[in-house]
């Protein structure tokens, strides 16, 4: 693969510094593509973080503003680049900390704003945020803290019991339960194993407060013997079941290469989280809050021989 800072590096061949006149924009498109089409294998991720890491200094924070791009907008290819940040951190500890700010600054936002399209993006971050923690960019336990601010906010909107309340109480608890499995088989083999049970713990307190709430607008096919199961609940029986069974791992959950595995476990430059806030909302009635933080729609199929409706999945 072509070095992708191709003037800045031939400054530095002469003086051993990051000299010469910095990467040209076609040297930037070329990195923003290649990120965009890392398929997460050894030798893809091994050289392109390679490169990132020695040019760190002369590429600025361009290099973490097209990872994020892709987070956002590639978030199937989510653990890929979560390898990519911690290989490049491991090497240059200035990218994981930019990452880093660059996760907490973008989730901020999206907790506090009004749109949407937020609500999906909270969710992709916070599903980035607990693989950055298993590759050693981030402390796992301040990643942890995050996932149950968001669930002891939930619990407290469900006990004030305001005016609209479980709408976004179920979201807050929603985007930390639905990143649990993008980090569930490690967490549950490592120093954060209590933390993790804890926070299950938390996800089954809440689910017994709040409401179960069959939104039958919410469902696609109805199913056969009529009795619908609330998404949140059918959600929380789900994290049940990998609990009791202690089988986290998900098949469309891509791995990290093996020979990565070790490096990543091992690295000491994990980086502060420096704490995010979760912000309270009000709302009038619960039309308000529903339209503002709808459920999960839930999808069924019909089984050919049976033709009857099962439910087979949540997203």
């Amino acid at each position: 693969m072509r070095r992708l800072t191709t003037r800045a590096n031939a400054g530095r061949a002469q003086d051993g510094t990051h000299g010469g006149d910095g990467p040209t924009a076609e040297d930037l498109d070329e990195l923003r593509d290649v990120i965009i089409h890392c398929d997460g294998s050894m030798d893809v991720l091994g050289g392109l973080s390679s490169d990132i890491a020695r040019d760190v200094p002369v590429l600025g924070d361009r290099a973490t503003a097209f990872v994020m791009e892709c987070v956002t907008e590639l978030p199937v290819k989510t653990p890929v680049y979560a390898a990519l940040a911690g290989l490049i951190n491991a090497e240059a500890r200035e990218f994981g900390a930019q990452v880093v700010e660059a996760t907490r600054e973008a989730l901020m936002e999206c907790l506090n704003g009004d749109d949407l399209t937020q609500r999906v993006r909270a969710r992709v971050l916070t599903r980035f945020l607990v693989m950055l923690s298993t590759v050693g960019v981030v402390q796992r336990r301040e990643v942890m803290e995050y996932l149950a601010s968001l669930l002891s906010s939930a619990q407290a909107s469900a006990k004030k019991g305001a005016a609209g309340w479980q709408p976004r109480a179920d979201w807050l608890a929603y985007v930390a339960l639905s990143a649990l499995p993008w980090g569930g088989e490690f967490f549950s083999k490592s120093e954060s194993s209590n933390d993790f049970e804890a926070l299950l713990d938390m996800a089954e307190a809440y689910c017994k407060i709040r409401t179960p709430n069959s939104d039958a607008a919410s469902i696609i096919i109805k199913s056969a013997d009529g009795i619908e199961v609330d998404w949140f609940v059918d959600m929380c029986n789900r994290l049940s079941a990998a609990r009791t069974d202690g089988r986290w791992h998900i098949a469309s959950i891509p791995a990290i290469a093996e020979p990565f595995v070790e490096k990543l476990a091992s690295t000491a430059n994990a980086h502060s989280l420096n704490g995010i806030e979760i912000p309270e909302k009000t709302f009038t009635n619960h039309a308000e809050a529903a339209a503002k933080y709808p459920g999960r729609s839930m999808l069924r199929y019909v089984h050919s021989h049976a033709r009857r409706a099962s439910l087979v999945r949540w997203r």
